[in-house]
């Protein structure tokens, strides 16, 4: 991508320049992330781990409206998530963090689609990992329009209760032809004729809130979801599919209404704040995690600050984790010792293949490709898994995200 001057697309947080919006402790996050205010330049990047954005978008929440927004319905959260993240301590050994300030909308929502896609592109190519605070989830699309444009395969993984494929679509309808919103954006990239989506994942979906042409279509399409009651035992069986991702993307109606009360399509059933934290905390172990997105944050519903103290504590787990990140995939990791498990099939001319890392104890399955195939997917050639993938296999089952894998590849 082109070179871009950053600083045109940003304007400074103004709540920042209160001098007692966090407290006077050097050591809290405040102090230690280089801010763009008022008084402060535009930051540098050079040397930043990591890079926060501002997203106040919020008109692909009703895409049929034109004009301005009730207030009920704007998205604009991403302040009062920095007024809780600030007063946070810094996360022992955090790297150089820059928040550039809340990006301006465009006269039309494409507008900022496309004004986001440049950012995101820029930042991807500074290798730093990027924060998204506030807007609506459709933003997600113009994050993956970057990848696209970058030629380069993805995978999304939505942290939601609903799949956002088609929601409210006639069965005769193209998402192509209807305009993009937080309930079809996922649709929409699926279809798309120059198709850069490796993967679509989703973690948390509640079946009673999706329907049933949505999951109908996640089959057709061989994308993997998990749902919200699978993780309930063990919130760690969603660590392989968030170790694949390049951009997570949260929705915070995937939390109990009780601990979101900021997001109006919250229920009584979801992942409480120490699940959302813990999948937070598992997008930044893992390195091919470029972007976190946290969206859905409708201030007019917010009460004593909940959602965006849980918004908060999400950020800080990301932050806090990326110090761990390491190279442990079999393709590119340097220095690491991998176990190899061959599993025949007495059916099959194929055998499943995983590996295990010694250090980090983390386990990959190779998926049966040529040359060619290795060639176009690189890394997505092996899939992250867990054990019980292994012990699948070895009771003479295909593990499921296997199976859609491989047919992806064909």
């Amino acid at each position: 991508m082109k070179e871009i001057d950053l600083s045109l697309y940003f304007e400074p947080c103004p709540f920042m320049e209160a001098a007692n919006f966090y407290q006077d402790s050097t050591k809290r996050l405040g102090h230690q992330v280089e801010k763009y205010t008022v008084k402060e330049r535009f930051p540098s990047l050079e040397g930043a781990s990591v890079v926060i954005i501002g997203l106040d978008e919020s008109r692909g929440g009703c895409p049929d409206e034109s004009g301005s927004l009730p207030d009920r319905q704007h998205c604009n959260g991403a302040d009062a998530v920095r007024r809780e993240l600030y007063n946070l301590y810094a996360p022992q050994g955090l790297g150089k963090v820059v928040d550039l300030g809340n990006m301006r909308c465009g006269k039309r929502v494409e507008d900022t689609y496309f004004a986001l896609t440049e950012v995101v592109g820029c930042l991807l190519n500074q290798k730093s990992a990027l924060i998204l605070l506030g807007g609506t989830q459709d933003l997600t699309y113009a994050v993956y329009q970057a990848y696209a444009r970058m030629q380069k395969m993805a995978n999304i993984v939505t942290v939601d209760a609903r799949l956002d494929l088609a929601e409210g679509l006639g069965a005769d309808e193209n998402p192509l032809d209807s305009p993009i919103s937080h309930t079809n954006y996922m649709g929409k990239m699926a279809v798309e004729p120059a198709n850069y989506l490796f993967n679509y994942m989703n973690v948390g979906y509640q079946t009673y809130l999706v329907e049933q042409e949505a999951v109908s279509l996640m089959d057709k399409l061989y994308f993997d979801a998990c749902r919200y009651g699978l993780l309930q035992d063990d919130i760690r069986d969603a660590e392989p599919y968030i170790r694949d991702a390049d951009c997570v993307s949260f929705d915070l109606n995937v939390l109990k209404r009780p601990e979101s009360p900021a997001n109006p399509w919250a229920r009584p059933t979801g992942f409480n704040a120490e699940q959302v934290c813990q999948l937070a905390r598992y997008a930044g172990l893992s390195k091919e995690v470029d972007v976190v997105g946290f969206f859905e944050y409708y201030p007019f519903f917010e009460r004593d600050n909940l959602s965006a103290q849980v918004v908060a504590e999400m950020v800080w787990c990301f932050l806090d984790a990326i110090r761990f990140r390491c190279d442990d995939h079999p393709l590119s990791a340097t220095g690491m010792d991998f176990k190899q498990y061959i599993v025949p099939f007495e059916d099959s001319e194929q055998d499943l293949v995983f590996y295990k890392c010694r250090q980090t104890d983390r386990w990959w399955m190779e998926l049966p490709c040529s040359d060619e195939q290795r060639q176009r997917y690189g890394r997505h050639c092996y899939l992250a898994c867990a054990y019980h993938d292994y012990e699948t296999a070895t009771e003479g089952n295909v593990p499921h995200r296997w199976w859609n894998a491989v047919q992806r590849i064909k």
